[in-house]
């Protein structure tokens, strides 16, 4: 077989860290929409139109800023199989290499 291609742990080491800081950022956000959400209270009312209202939108408030945080442990995870990844491959490049390598 001619033409292969090459894996540089490395490369994966460095994508692993911006999905690192991607993760922080979306996680940053997640805590500062929750608490700017929490800040403002009960903003719908008490009457009837506002308990309407609140019925329907503190469940996709929730639902927004839960995804937001999901998505945060996603890159966070992603990171690490990128790292898992790298370390497989040198790994692997050490056996190929034999003893001594």
């Amino acid at each position: 077989m001619t033409g292969g291609f090459g894996t540089r742990p490395e490369d994966l080491e460095a994508a692993a860290t911006r999905f690192d800081e991607a993760g922080r950022i979306a996680a940053d956000a997640a805590a500062a929409l929750r608490s700017r959400l929490i800040g403002l209270g009960d903003v719908a009312g008490d009457d009837e139109q506002g308990r309407t209202f609140a019925a329907q939108y503190d469940p996709k408030a929730a639902e927004g800023t839960d995804a937001l945080g999901q998505e945060a442990a996603g890159l966070s995870s992603l990171a690490g199989a990128l790292r898992a990844t790298a370390a497989e491959y040198r790994a692997g490049d050490a056996g190929a290499l034999g003893p001594g390598g």
